[in-house]
C-alpha cells in the first residue's frame, strides 16, 4: 500500500475501493484509486479515504521581486549576496540561483563611488530583483524601503544603533565605533518588508 507523505503523479495506482475510496485529488476506475494530479498522498484511516493534494511548485524569482539575503562577499564595484528569502514564499527554500550582486550602480539613488563604503560582509538587506540570470541575480538597493536592515558592529559584534538615518551613520553602543551603510527605514525594526 502506498503512504502518506509519498510524492506522486497522475495516473498513479494507489489503492483499491474495498481498501480506501478516492478522496481529493483521486479518482476511481474499475474498482481501483488512482492520482488524478501530481502531489503527495494522504491517507485517511479513520474515514477510509486516500486523497493527493496538489505539490505546490518552488517559488521563483523574476523582476520586482523583494529579497531578503546576507551579504557574502564586497568588492568597490559590488556587493555579492546569498538570497535567503522571497517576499511571499516566507519558509519556502528557493531553487537556485540563490546569489545576487548589487552592483555599486544600484546602491543608492545618489552617486556612490564605492559599495565598501555602504555594504559589509555580515550585512542583512532587503533588495530588489532587477534580472534573473541563469547564475546570478542582479539586485537594487536604490530606494527608502531597500538597504541594510540589520547589522553587527565590525569590531566587536554588537548590534549597530543609528545615529543618523539620512546619512546611514551607525554607532555601537558598547565600543563606540561609528560605521556607514545604505540604511532600509526599518533599520533594526523588526520589520523584514518594510510594508
Amino acid at each position: 500500500m502506498i503512504k502518506t507523505g509519498t510524492f506522486v503523479v497522475p495516473g498513479v495506482f494507489l489503492s483499491t475501493v474495498e481498501e480506501f475510496m478516492p478522496g481529493e485529488g483521486a479518482y476511481e476506475e474499475n474498482g481501483k484509486v488512482y492520482s488524478s494530479c501530481a502531489g503527495l498522498v494522504l491517507v485517511d484511516l479513520r474515514t477510509r479515504r486516500i486523497s493527493v493534494f496538489p505539490a505546490a511548485a518552488p517559488p521563483i524569482l523574476k523582476r520586482g521581486d523583494t529579497i531578503i539575503g546576507e551579504v557574502e562577499e564586497v568588492t568597490p564595484q559590488r556587493a555579492d549576496v546569498s538570497i535567503e528569502i522571497l517576499h511571499g514564499h516566507e519558509g519556502r527554500e528557493l531553487p537556485p540561483p540563490r546569489v545576487g550582486t548589487i552592483h555599486v550602480s544600484h546602491t543608492s539613488k545618489s552617486y556612490v563611488r564605492d559599495a565598501t563604503k555602504k555594504f559589509r560582509v555580515g550585512d542583512v538587506v532587503r533588495a530588489r530583483v532587477l534580472n534573473v540570470g541563469r547564475e546570478l541575480v542582479q539586485l537594487s538597493t536604490e530606494g527608502e524601503d531597500l538597504g541594510v536592515i540589520f547589522t553587527k558592529c565590525s569590531r566587536c559584534s554588537t548590534p549597530l544603533e543609528v545615529e543618523n538615518q539620512r546619512t546611514g551613520k551607525l554607532k555601537c553602543p558598547i565600543c563606540e565605533k561609528v560605521e556607514f551603510r545604505k540604511l532600509a527605514r526599518d533599520y533594526r525594526k523588526g520589520v523584514l518588508w518594510g510594508e
